[in-house]
């Protein structure tokens, strides 16, 4: 994967995660984490997080965990407070200069 001075781009192989966080645009899926850890997940316009990723992807925000599903992979469930973990170190690391 390689730096480029918009993002991030090239192929990633074998983790679902590492797929999806390389086009991770902050900050709409933090805010949607922090509603639905505060138990204000009506509060979530759209819980589909994988729009506009290729019909192979599905991801969705739950009230309790992210699902995140690549053709080929296992569905991977991820805890709320993991999740928010993971997307802010990759907005930390995009923002590293």
């Amino acid at each position: 994967m390689e730096k480029s001075p918009e993002r991030f781009h090239g192929i990633i192989s074998g983790n679902p995660i590492a797929n999806y966080i390389y086009s991770y645009r902050p900050p709409d899926d933090v805010a949607d984490v922090n509603l639905a850890i505060s138990g204000n997940f009506s509060l979530i316009e759209d819980p589909d997080h994988g729009g506009g990723m290729g019909n192979y992807w599905f991801a969705q925000i739950t009230p309790t965990h992210f699902e995140l599903w690549q053709e080929g992979h296992e569905i991977t469930i991820i805890l709320l407070d993991d999740w928010k973990e993971i997307l802010l170190s990759w907005k930390e690391c995009l923002e590293y200069e």
